[in-house]
């Protein structure tokens, strides 16, 4: 690991140059010049006398060998103390075997150095490779800088190599990184040592210990680090341990005075487990010549267990016949105690642990892991885990194991979902994952619960949203009971609600969701909504887990809450602001006992059912309001019209607030009828009123019975006062008389039309210009409409969900038509044109999101029968007023009116008599000396009464005078006033028509 200066393990071969914290080459300047003082010949002579001295020391121990190897490499590389260390085979960790010119302080620091610690002897051994490092054991100092008398460096370590492996590290400590030869010659020393390691002869109990000076200190500390030498002379079959050791003696149960030292005594105190294997090492080794190395247990007399940990090598004679097994023995029950206790530990961590091979099989699992799935976890040992278990598969967990090998040490984590077996519970697990070594340990934690809650709060929090979004589309009462039935009720599983409302002047039941219909009727029983409003009035939200605790609290709401046959109760109070306007009773069927979180999402709910309600009954009050104008305004029950039958539908857009179509039929004289629709863009109020001024506006103008371009004049007119609102419009003018249907649009779709027999289609019509914008007269068409014919009028809504194409509504009327012709019997005409509205609003659907009302308005077209016209052409002349009567008289007897003869005759009189004397015939022409004609027509439009008209060449307007007593003409038109029901004028084309209407 780095240290406090930055610096990082630095390794490298024999002669290739280091590189210090700084960047600075090892062997340096400063360092260049060191060497310079000891290099040359002279260097090179003492460093081959230094190797020659090891290589021929004969008999000395392993610990002999180390110590005097670190000598020679400490006074060679000019250090200040020197370090030995060999490798445990069971954990790799570095064992301390020899130290030189450390005290015991510093010494104490490197005994036990962990596999992969960040130190220089750790790192030659990982790397096989000299390695210069600053690190000391403790970790938070440099080159024992907090030792006094000791400065500042590094540490230089080589490995110790038999057969390719790492079997210890040779350590100087020096000032600063020794240079290229230095490195070289550490090394060459490494490698003698290593080739004398498997012939090194362990000294006889009582020797000299081998590890450090001064002589006074040795014996405690291998006392303190509990390492001693052995060996068994295979001859005489004699184990002779050093007696500083003897903790190893009593810890197999013997008595170091008394003990025969022979091997087999000491084979009786190896556990029993242990001696086949302890056989076979040895074996192994005397047949490979493979040093020996293992760990086992032994037992004292009361049966107590220690651990050592051996290691030797074989000693031959002359002839190569093995003669003794010399080596190091180690009691290491308090590490192998640790070590028990880690395992232990991990065998009962909570959390299920598997460690798997390179191949990703398990080769370990702890008791949680192993009772996974009700124990089926024990059978993935020596499994590949998403193999044997395919509900893995596909959740990551190659590639888990993959990132945890592409970053030793590193942790890395995923997630796994899958149902348990047998109970099908869905389990979450978050699985951990380390490469250590090789393997990769993983470990689980399980957050189902963690998920669970996880999901509970988002499906909450959806629930919620959904909610609101109702809530929100909610315009009256009714969608908001509809929204808390959907959505409260599942989310917090209840089966009832009973809703009240409080906004009226007195309690009104909304809702009773979930209760049979009797308990409902009760109810509504007079007094019980007053009581249940009084018995529920409290400002925060009340519940009630059992029927004994609403009775211990409400005991009024018990007799009520048992008829009803639940067991829990949740009181939500809806206030907006300070006004109380209604409350919510939410129930469950059984006792339940309510969360903190159920009363705390209740009781927002609460709140927001209280804006919901508030806001549905403010709608309601003025959906009310917008009906009773729009009824009024509109036309209601159309009127009865000569020769014409007619049905109308109106549909309401989405939102369902008023809009501004409208139409209507008006009666005109003559056996005239005026059909109008028009369309008032937009909702609200203001186009609700802005289309009662427009229809009102025709219904004025159509009673002076102008034609029909005039009339749109006058609608323009009053529609550019209503600025800055669009309206359009179209008016059909039908004369029953005489079958001419005059028709005039201002930006409005042009009519269907039907004749008997044929196919819809539209009218030829220019559209014109809306309403308040037209700066021209409105174009007209006259098409002159055969009985039985039927025309369609209708606004844009009505094509809102057919992509607004007349086609279709045409094709939708030529097959109506064909499979129903129109009856011949005007009185069955006006029901089957309802059926024909129903199957055309059947037919086009609206758009569900439409934004447009629609009207449809449909005519059936009939005649005036012949017979009941009469009209005849007089000259205009007084003497015509007398021919006048004489026909009148003689066509009412015929028509069976003579009741009306006198009367009659005399406004026919008189209406000829003004037309003589104030008006011009018809054709008149000044220069050719022709005075014209007036025209007279009696209509029998209903079987009690007839209308008298007088046709002239005059579009003056006549008027009723008030003459003196002593005029002799003037008085006319008053007796017309007088005597008829109704009179006025119209225009024509070529002057005007005066007509009175005269009744029985």
């Amino acid at each position: 690991m780095p240290n406090e200066a930055g610096d990082e393990w630095m390794a490298a071969g024999p002669g290739r140059p280091e590189q210090d914290a700084a960047g600075a080459v090892a062997g340096g300047p400063d360092q260049d010049a060191a060497d310079a003082v000891r290099g040359g010949p002279d260097q090179d002579a003492a460093d081959a006398v230094r190797l020659r001295l090891l290589q021929e020391a004969e008999g000395l121990g392993e610990a002999d060998l180390l110590r005097l190897a670190l000598q020679q490499a400490v006074a060679a590389l000019g250090g200040y103390g020197g370090l030995a260390h060999l490798r445990a085979p069971a954990d790799g960790a570095l064992r301390l075997a020899a130290a030189n010119g450390l005290p015991e302080p510093l010494a104490r620091r490197w005994d036990d150095l962990p596999a992969g610690a960040p130190t220089a002897p750790c790192g030659a051994v990982a790397h096989l490779r000299v390695t210069w490092d600053r690190t000391w054991p403790a970790g938070d100092t440099e080159g024992g800088e907090d030792v006094p008398g000791v400065p500042a460096g590094g540490v230089l370590a080589v490995p110790l190599l038999l057969n390719g492996d790492a079997v210890g590290a040779l350590s100087v400590l020096t000032g600063t990184a020794p240079g290229d030869g230095r490195q070289r010659f550490l090394t060459r020393l490494a490698e003698v040592v290593s080739g004398r390691l498997p012939r090194a002869r362990v000294w006889r109990s009582g020797s000299t210990p081998w590890w450090q000076e001064p002589i006074g200190t040795r014996e405690q500390v291998m006392q303190q680090i509990s390492v001693g030498n052995w060996s068994w002379n295979l001859d005489s079959g004699l184990l002779d341990i050093d007696e500083v050791t003897g903790g190893l003696i009593s810890a197999a149960g013997l008595d170091a005075g008394t003990w025969d030292h022979r091997i087999e005594s000491w084979m009786e105190r190896i556990h029993p487990d242990d001696r086949p294997g302890v056989q076979e090492s040895i074996e192994t080794s005397l047949a490979t010549g493979q040093p020996y190395a293992v760990e086992y247990r032994v037992l004292d007399r009361e049966g107590a267990i220690s651990w050592l940990e051996l290691r030797a090598t074989f000693e031959h004679d002359d002839t190569g016949r093995p003669v003794r097994m010399v080596g190091t023995a180690w009691n290491v029950t308090a590490r192998r105690s640790k070590l028990a206790w880690l395992v232990g530990l991990l065998e009962l961590h909570p959390d299920p642990i598997h460690v798997l091979s390179a191949e990703n099989r398990v080769e370990w699992a702890n008791h949680a892991a192993r009772s996974l799935g009700g124990g089926a976890g024990a059978e993935m040992i020596g499994q590949i885990p998403w193999e044997k278990q395919p509900k893995l598969a596909g959740q990551g967990m190659p590639e888990l194991l993959a990132r945890a090998r592409a970053a030793p040490g590193a942790p890395v984590t995923t997630e796994l979902t899958y149902y348990e077996e047998p109970s099908g519970r869905l389990a979450s697990w978050t699985v951990r994952a380390v490469e250590v070594g090789g393997h990769v340990a993983t470990q689980m934690a399980d957050i189902s619960e963690q998920k669970a809650a996880e999901q509970a709060e988002a499906e909450r929090s959806r629930r919620m949203t959904e909610l609101n979004q109702a809530l929100i589309r909610a315009l009256g009462t009714r969608e908001v009971v509809d929204a808390i039935t959907e959505h409260v009720m599942p989310m917090v599983s209840a089966q009832g609600l009973i809703v009240q409302d409080l906004t009226g002047t007195a309690p009104r039941l909304v809702a009773a969701t979930g209760y049979p219909a009797e308990f409902r009727a009760e109810l509504e029983a007079p007094g019980w909504p007053q009581r249940l409003a009084a018995a529920t009035d409290t400002a925060a939200p009340r519940f009630f887990s059992s029927l004994a605790d609403l009775d211990a609290q409400w005991p009024r709401l018990a007799p009520l809450a048992q008829h009803g046959g639940r067991g829990a109760w949740a009181v939500l109070p809806l206030i907006v602001g300070d006004r109380r306007v209604g409350s919510c009773i939410i129930s469950w069927p059984e006792p339940h006992e309510f969360a903190e979180h159920e009363k705390t999402l209740l009781g927002t709910v609460g709140v927001i059912i209280a804006q919901a309600l508030g806001k549905a009954r403010l709608y309601e009050e003025a959906r009310r309001r917008a009906e009773r104008l729009q009824k009024e305004l509109l036309p209601g029950e159309l009127p009865h019209t000569v020769a014409v039958s007619s049905a109308s539908r109106y549909r309401l857009a989405a939102g369902e607030e008023v809009g501004g179509d409208w139409y209507d039929t008006i009666p005109l004289p003559g056996g005239r009828t005026l059909a109008v629709i028009g369309d008032v863009k937009g909702h609200g109020l203001e186009q609700a009123i802005a289309m009662g001024i427009i229809r009102h506006a025709v219904l004025t103008v159509a009673a002076l019975d102008l034609p029909i371009d005039e009339i749109m004049a006058h609608l323009n007119d009053v529609a550019g006062r209503l600025e800055p609102l669009t309206a359009t419009c179209m008016l059909v003018l039908y004369d029953a008389t005489t079958g001419t249907c005059r028709v005039a649009g201002a930006g409005h779709p042009a009519p269907i039309l039907v004749r008997p027999g044929g196919k819809a289609g539209e009218i030829c019509l220019p559209p014109g210009q809306p309403l308040g914008q037209a700066q021209v007269p409105a174009p007209v068409t006259e098409e002159e409409l055969p009985e039985s014919s039927v025309v369609v009028l209708y606004s844009d809504g009505l094509l809102e969900g057919a992509g607004r194409d007349p086609e279709q509504l045409a094709e939708l009327v030529t097959r109506y038509t064909a499979s129903a012709p129109l009856p011949a019997d005007e009185d069955r005409r006006a029901p089957w044109l309802d059926l024909l509205c129903e199957t055309i609003s059947g037919q086009l659907p609206p758009d569900p999101h439409r934004q447009d009302d629609a009207v449809l308005l449909a005519l059936a077209i009939g005649r005036v029968p012949v017979d009941r016209i009469a009209a005849w052409d007089l000259p205009c002349a007084p003497e015509s007023a007398r021919r006048a009567r004489a026909l009148a008289a003689e066509r009412l007897t015929e028509w069976g009116l003579a009741g009306l003869t006198e009367t009659a005759t005399l406004v026919v009189s008189e209406l000829i008599g003004n037309a003589v004397r104030h008006a011009v015939g018809i054709g008149t022409d000044v220069a050719d000396d022709v005075d014209g004609l007036l025209r007279l027509r009696l209509l029998r439009l209903t079987d009690d009464s007839v209308t008298c008209e007088v046709y002239d060449g005059s579009q003056a307007t006549p008027r009723v005078r008030h003459p003196l007593l002593d005029d002799e003409f003037g008085r006319g038109l008053q007796l017309v006033a007088v005597t008829a029901q109704r009179w006025g004028t119209r225009y024509t084309e070529g002057g005007k028509c005066i007509w009175a209407r005269i009744a029985l």
